[in-house]
C-alpha cells in the first residue's frame, strides 16, 4: 500500500495519458501473481489443479511472444527494488527486453514512472511476488541472463531459509535460463557471498563465468550506498551448462 503522498503521486502517474505508453505488467494479471490466502496455500503446495497461464490474455506471455517476434533476448532483474539498475542496463542494451520483477507495488510505481519518463521501451515492470513469477508465469528456457543483485541477506540464523541462494529457487532459476544463460549475483554481505559459492559450486548444472561488470548507471542504490561507506561488493556469474 502506498506510504506516502510521494508514492500516491507515482502510482498516479502511471495512468497519465500523457506520458508514452507503459510496459508494466500490473493489469490484467491470473491470480498466480496476486495471490489471496487461499490461492497462496494452493501454489506452496503445488496443489491441483492449480491456476493455468489466461494465454492471450495475460500481460507476461505477451511479452514474451513480442520478444519472440522481434528476436530479442529476454533478460530477468530479479528483486528489481526501486529499478536503478534496470533502467541503467535497458538504456545501455538497447537490444535485449528486460523484465523486472519487484514485489512492492509502490517500488514498480516509481521505477516505472521513471522508466517511462526516460522514454525506454525495452524494460516492463511486473509486480509480483518473485517465486510464483519464475515458477508459474516466466516460460522455461526463454531468458538469456539473470540478476539478482544485493537481494536480502536476512542476517539472523532463523531467517537463513529466506534467502534467494538456496536450491529450491536455483531450481527455478535453471529451469528458466536457456542453455549457455548466465546467473549474474552481487552482494555486500560476505557470508551471504560464501553461501552463493558454496550452493553455486556444488551445483553442477552450472559452471562460474568472469562476473558481469556493471556501469556507473547499472549501480543499484544499495550499491552506491555500501561503496560511499568503503564497503567492499562481491560479485559472481555463472552460466547454465
Amino acid at each position: 500500500m502506498p506510504r506516502d503522498h510521494h508514492v500516491r503521486r507515482a502510482l498516479a502517474l502511471q495512468r497519465d495519458p500523457s506520458l508514452p505508453p507503459s510496459l508494466e505488467l500490473s493489469e490484467g494479471l491470473c491470480p498466480i501473481l496476486r495471490p489471496d490466502g487461499a490461492m497462496k496455500e494452493r501454489l506452496e503446495r503445488h496443489e491441483p489443479p492449480l491456476p493455468v497461464c489466461p494465454g492471450g490474455g495475460c500481460a507476461v506471455r505477451r511479452f514474451f511472444e513480442r520478444a519472440a517476434e522481434e528476436g530479442a533476448a529476454v533478460e530477468l532483474d530479479i528483486g528489481a527494488g526501486y529499478g536503478r539498475f534496470s533502467r541503467g542496463h535497458a538504456a545501455a542494451n538497447p537490444g535485449v527486453r528486460l523484465l523486472a520483477i519487484e514485489q512492492e507495488e509502490a517500488r514498480v510505481a516509481r521505477t516505472d514512472v521513471t522508466a517511462r519518463r526516460m522514454g525506454l521501451r525495452n524494460v516492463a515492470y511486473l509486480n509480483a511476488e518473485m517465486r510464483y513469477a519464475l515458477e508459474y508465469c516466466v516460460p522455461a528456457g526463454s531468458v538469456s541472463a539473470a540478476f539478482v543483485l544485493f537481494p536480502d541477506p536476512w542476517p539472523k540464523d532463523r531467517h537463513a531459509r529466506l534467502r534467494f541462494f538456496r536450491r529450491p529457487n536455483i531450481d527455478l532459476v535453471h529451469r528458466l535460463l536457456r542453455p549457455g544463460g548466465a546467473l549474474h549475483a552481487a552482494t555486500d554481505n560476505a557470508a551471504y557471498f560464501a553461501q552463493m559459492l558454496e550452493v553455486m559450486g556444488a551445483d553442477d548444472r552450472f559452471e562460474p563465468i568472469a562476473p558481469y561488470v556493471r556501469g556507473p548507471d547499472e549501480r543499484t542504490d544499495f550499491e552506491r550506498k555500501f561503496l560511499d561507506q568503503g564497503r567492499t561488493v562481491h560479485a559472481a556469474s555463472w552460466r547454465r551448462r
